[in-house]
């Protein structure tokens, strides 16, 4: 137990101090609502530093434990899609939402912030290997099933889903993802010496993701409501809680459970609040979504991860 609560302290203390610099940085002016905006840094971490992360990590594992892990692919994906598209009946027939905000709102709770706070946490937690997979398989769920949807309900550019598709797929940290899965599933894995390269700069994807939100959240007004605090339970509790009780139904194994579980735990993903800039709507309750879904994910992740150990 000690050990675990030692782990979970030292993976979730940094990403408090990262945010408060990245907020920090933004109080004194060395970023501004200009950055917030362009996302500069929230590029080169999805363009450069986490594609190579991804498929170092990806390619590094061995074929065997790729396949004993279809598993994982079919409950992490299914769960957020499954959870993506009952929000989505939810928001807008039963509450009666426009269709952006219902997308952005079903999408703040369906979408966890793998590939960013998941990138600094799952390493710690799980090992290289299975968090490299993890970030992968929620990867493509969120670029290759919900973006086309979210960005066929705002109209972007009036794009069909089949150019949505096509653009996903050409997208740096898509490819890597499923270049990594095709290598291993061809039978090859990386050499040991090759790790240094791909690494090099991906070791600091998870750090520099979470700067940046410390930057967005400071340039974007921090409220509270019922809206949000709503969202933010069924984030952080309800939804993980779900899967995991789904989970005990079917027996699915202890370590299997735990890592989905607590995968789906993490709080919120920028994705929707970096939408609801673009496409400006309600940027403030998105920003602040994201804001309190992470400061409370101190609470409610260790609360799982403690649970499941």
């Amino acid at each position: 137990m000690n050990h675990v609560l030692e782990t979970l302290f030292f993976a979730l203390i940094p990403i408090l101090i990262t945010i408060g610099l990245g907020y920090y940085s933004a109080v004194k002016g060395t970023f501004d609502e200009q950055d917030s905006h362009k996302l500069a840094l929230a590029r080169l971490v999805l363009n450069y530093m986490l594609p190579l992360n991804v498929f170092a990590g990806i390619w590094g594992t061995s074929r065997k434990i790729m396949i004993q892990d279809v598993g994982l692919a079919l409950w992490l994906a299914v769960a957020m899609v499954v959870c993506f598209l009952l929000m989505i009946l939810v928001y807008r027939y039963a509450l009666k939402n426009d269709a952006p905000v219902v997308i952005l709102r079903a999408m703040s709770i369906a979408d966890p912030s793998v590939p960013f706070v998941g990138s600094a946490v799952l390493p710690l937690i799980f090992g290289a290997n299975d968090s490299a997979i993890t970030i992968g398989i929620c990867t493509l769920t969120i670029n290759v099933i919900m973006l086309p949807i979210a960005f066929s309900a705002f109209g972007d550019n009036g794009d069909t889903v089949s150019a949505r598709l096509k653009n996903t797929f050409k997208k740096p940290l898509v490819i890597a993802a499923l270049l990594g899965f095709i290598l291993v599933l061809c039978g090859s894995q990386m050499p040991t010496q090759f790790d240094s390269i791909f690494t090099l700069l991906g070791k600091g994807a998870g750090g520099l993701a979470i700067f940046t939100t410390g930057i967005v959240l400071k340039t974007h007004q921090i409220t509270f409501n019922k809206t949000i605090c709503s969202t933010i339970l069924l984030k952080n509790l309800a939804f993980p809680l779900v899967v995991s009780g789904c989970m005990a139904l079917f027996n699915s194994p202890t370590t299997l459970t735990r890592l989905v579980v607590v995968a789906l735990a993490i709080p919120t993903a920028t994705m929707p609040s970096t939408l609801a800039i673009r496409f400006n709507v309600h940027e403030a309750e998105l920003a602040s979504t994201q804001f309190w879904s992470t400061a409370l994910s101190f609470i409610t992740l260790t609360a799982f991860v403690l649970a499941l150990s």
